[in-house]
């Protein structure tokens, strides 16, 4: 054996097998992070009972499947056809990519820049509920952002006049 050929060809198999691994956390990583906005924005809604948060929340919901992030961490379960200590029978596939969806035992769940920017949209959302609903009445959070307004404007026209 060439140890110099095993080496390259070696090489070339692990920049495959990394691919895949990123690919895999990418969309792990992703679906998680639907579940802890969806676990988030459900705690807030029930501490505020605000009903524009519940809006949000809702769109959420009905927008994003949380389920999959459920199948994906306890995919030891899935495995031998069980969940919540209850068999739902062989899983058909443990995660594919037809097109731009992940798929994962024949339901498919979509992981494209479109479901990014919904996702982008709905926090955007909840950031506007909170400043009209709750900051934009705070007199110490309105104080604190016109300070920080003009901490940023100072900091602009130092800058042009050549002092930073």
């Amino acid at each position: 054996m060439n140890s110099i050929k095993d080496a390259k060809y070696t090489n070339k198999s692990s920049k495959k097998d990394f691919s895949l691994v990123k690919l895999h956390c990418d969309y792990h990583f992703y679906f998680i992070c639907i579940g802890q906005i969806s676990k988030f924005l459900k705690r807030l809604c029930e501490e505020l009972s605000d009903p524009d948060l519940k809006r949000v929340y809702t769109k959420l919901k009905r927008r994003f499947d949380k389920d999959v992030r459920n199948d994906l961490e306890h995919l030891d379960e899935r495995a031998i056809g069980m969940k919540r200590k209850q068999y739902i029978g062989h899983i058909s596939d443990f995660g594919n990519f037809p097109g731009d969806s992940f798929s994962f035992n024949g339901k498919e769940f979509p992981v494209n820049k479109g479901k990014l920017k919904e996702l982008t949209q709905i926090y955007e959302e909840v950031i506007d509920v909170l400043y009209k609903n709750y900051g934009s009445k705070d007199p110490h959070f309105v104080l604190m952002e016109q300070r920080d307004r003009q901490s940023k404007e100072l900091f602009h026209y130092l800058k042009k006049q050549g002092f930073i």
